[in-house]
């Protein structure tokens, strides 16, 4: 089965240099492949895939868990809208389920809220008491503004700066931004070329208030000077995030994976996951919710990472396409394309 995947240009850095200076030449992506009945296929090797940048195959490097992988760089987003009360109580449990079931020890974790701002609780850390701590300050707001792209912004921004990471971003919201001035397609290039995978666990503020126990804590105060609230809305432009490109350019972005422009007009949260390779989940209940952060380590932990060097003179729009000849009937999951950048002197 075919599935025409976005790769992104990973923007690795040296351990030891933690300033964005360049991006990598090499393109790498977190690819799922799956059986038709969802189970997880482990067993491939490089010479079971091909893919193809623009319809040329490219010759790749695959690696897998087994085989050695990076660790895990996760920015939890979550909103925190006054309507979000009921969601929140199920939100701040499950601080204690993400090292274990998703970053490993290796990993780091952060968190963020976001409501009529965006409030960082906790930057990427590997302290998991640190996470669990930061997890039960969550707090909703007293407005139903809740800045999904604004705070994609400021997650994607924080991953970028961490090297030889994959970059993994979960939203914990509602599937529809309220409020960001930030836009949709351009917060989406920034994603794709600063090699951050979305995820989304979604919910309904109505049907997450009918199982609510309890009322919500009281507002804590919410300036923490070690940690500026971040509502960023400047162009893509500066220190390593992608130029926006021509208006004719862009349309190719999410032209490249249908309907997602239309689909964004009511679900953020879809196009943001297709569009970089995620997925997303819901939930009403708490254990829906445990069980798709359970998906969502599995999913991690079995990925295979794909990767290749991209041409030199070819900037623009990349269209990839990922194959598995010998077993066509096996589903792949992946980004659809990747932005690359003209040379800058």
């Amino acid at each position: 089965m075919r599935c025409f995947v976005l790769l992104i240009v990973a923007t690795f850095l040296p351990a030891e240099d933690p300033t964005f200076q360049t991006q990598s030449r090499l393109v790498i992506v977190p690819t799922v492949v799956t059986d038709e009945k969802g189970r997880s296929i482990n067993e491939l090797d490089s010479a079971s895939f091909i893919v193809f940048d623009n319809g040329r195959p490219r010759r790749i490097a695959v690696d897998t868990l087994a085989t050695g992988v990076a660790s895990i760089a996760l920015v939890i987003a979550v909103q925190s809208s006054g309507i979000s009360g009921a969601a929140l109580e199920k939100v701040q449990r499950i601080g204690s389920m993400i090292q274990p079931l998703v970053t490993g020890e290796r990993g780091c974790a952060g968190l963020l809220s976001f409501d009529e701002a965006v409030h960082w609780l906790q930057e990427c850390t590997k302290d998991a008491d640190l996470l669990v701590r930061a997890f039960s300050q969550l707090r909703t707001g007293e407005s139903k503004t809740g800045r999904m792209l604004d705070a994609v912004d400021a997650a994607v921004d924080h991953l970028r700066h961490l090297p030889n990471l994959r970059r993994v971003l979960l939203l914990i919201s509602e599937s529809r931004d309220r409020g960001s001035e930030s836009e949709l397609e351009n917060i989406l290039l920034d994603a794709q070329a600063a090699g951050v995978t979305v995820y989304a666990i979604t919910y309904s503020s109505f049907k997450t208030g009918f199982t609510s126990k309890t009322a919500p804590p009281p507002d804590p105060p919410r300036e923490d000077p070690r940690r500026p609230q971040s509502t960023r809305t400047e162009p893509l432009t500066a220190q390593g995030r992608a130029p926006i490109p021509p208006a004719a350019s862009r349309v190719d972005v999410l032209g490249g994976i249908g309907e997602l422009a239309r689909m964004g007009k009511e679900k953020t949260t879809e196009v943001l996951s297709r569009g970089t390779g995620g997925t997303t989940f819901s939930f009403v209940r708490q254990t829906g919710l445990e069980s798709a952060i359970e998906k969502l380590g599995a999913e991690l932990h079995s990925q295979y990472l794909l990767s290749f060097m991209p041409p030199h003179d070819e900037p623009g729009y990349h269209l990839l396409e990922v194959r598995i000849p010998a077993r066509p009937k096996l589903r792949i999951r992946a980004r659809p394309g990747y932005w690359k950048a003209e040379k800058t002197q």
